[in-house]
């Protein structure tokens, strides 16, 4: 059992790596065309600094995938269960998940960066990756590590209730599943974007 969970583990790692590469990569395609003009090494940190900010809904969404057949299911046997009793689950399993999802922000970023340093090499790798490491918004790291815990546990909660309701109206798992998926990737893109537009200091720093 523990070797399935490292196993598991390590895929979900993976895929964080994977998709903290292909952020930086298109970010910096993006922008490499608007400001051809700017050293590629300005452009490598503000794609950086760009999937730092989005790497919270990525995370949460792996997550999602990873963890919510399982969390559907347990929300389904406590069907019968007071309300209580999904608070207490809930607490429970937020202890394992948000540090999870928190944890998986490091591999993310550092596999963006080094993905940055093979798109538009500029120094040697390393003097590189050390500029990138030391450019990244202190700022910007806090509040994606605050939304990853936020964003964990809003899903985790999405999926219990879900679960829940499944089993009290008679649904497929399959069908709470999905509905868990669409509500929680509706929430998350609202409040990241309200996060965006009305707390992020990037963003309103810029517009100031």
């Amino acid at each position: 059992m523990a070797r399935q969970a490292t196993r598991l583990d390590r895929g979900l790692v993976g895929l964080a790596m994977l998709a903290g590469a292909s952020m930086s990569m298109g970010f910096i395609q993006l922008l490499a065309g608007p400001l051809e003009q700017v050293a590629n090494l300005s452009v490598q940190v503000l794609a950086i600094q760009t999937t730092a900010m989005a790497a919270p809904l990525v995370v949460s969404l792996l997550l999602l995938l990873r963890e919510g057949p399982a969390l559907v299911a347990l929300g389904s046997r406590l069907a019968q269960r007071p309300q209580a009793w999904l608070l207490r689950r809930w607490r429970q399993q937020a202890v394992r998940l948000i540090p999870t999802a928190v944890g998986l922000l490091p591999y993310l970023l550092a596999a963006a960066m080094v993905s940055a340093t093979l798109t538009k090499p500029e120094l040697n790798t390393l003097s590189e990756l050390r500029f990138l490491v030391g450019n990244l918004n202190p700022q910007i790291l806090v509040l994606a590590l605050v939304k990853t815990s936020l964003f964990g546990g809003l899903i985790l909660w999405i999926t219990l209730q879900q679960g829940r309701r499944a089993q009290t109206l008679q649904l497929a798992a399959s069908a709470a599943l999905s509905r868990a998926i669409s509500l929680s990737i509706a929430l998350l893109l609202g409040l990241d974007l309200i996060w965006v537009l009305l707390l992020d200091p990037s963003v309103s720093g810029g517009v100031s």
